[in-house]
């Protein structure tokens, strides 16, 4: 897990824009990314870890950007979210 860390640090700008420029291998690279979420703390998840976290009843993926973690952390629509027990 440490030594992942250290590669997504290293290579997370290429992760990202290989998504968006890479169609053929876009699966691929999506499983390689990894997030902030309202329930990870200072660690980041998988968008599978994300999915198999999911509420019952969940039928979305709630997501939320901005300039830094800290701006968006008392984003009302967050707030609605995280009441409803929801992962962001």
């Amino acid at each position: 897990a440490e030594d992942y860390k250290k590669f997504y640090e290293q290579f997370s700008k290429n992760l990202k824009l290989g998504i968006h420029e890479d169609s053929t291998n876009r699966s691929k690279i999506a499983d390689l990314l990894r997030f902030h979420t309202t329930k990870s703390g200072d660690e980041m998840i998988s968008l599978k870890d994300y999915v198999s976290n999911m509420k019952e009843g969940q039928k979305n993926i709630y997501f939320i950007t901005g300039e830094s973690k800290k701006a968006i952390e008392n984003a009302p629509f967050l707030e609605k979210l995280k009441k409803k027990g929801f992962e962001v």
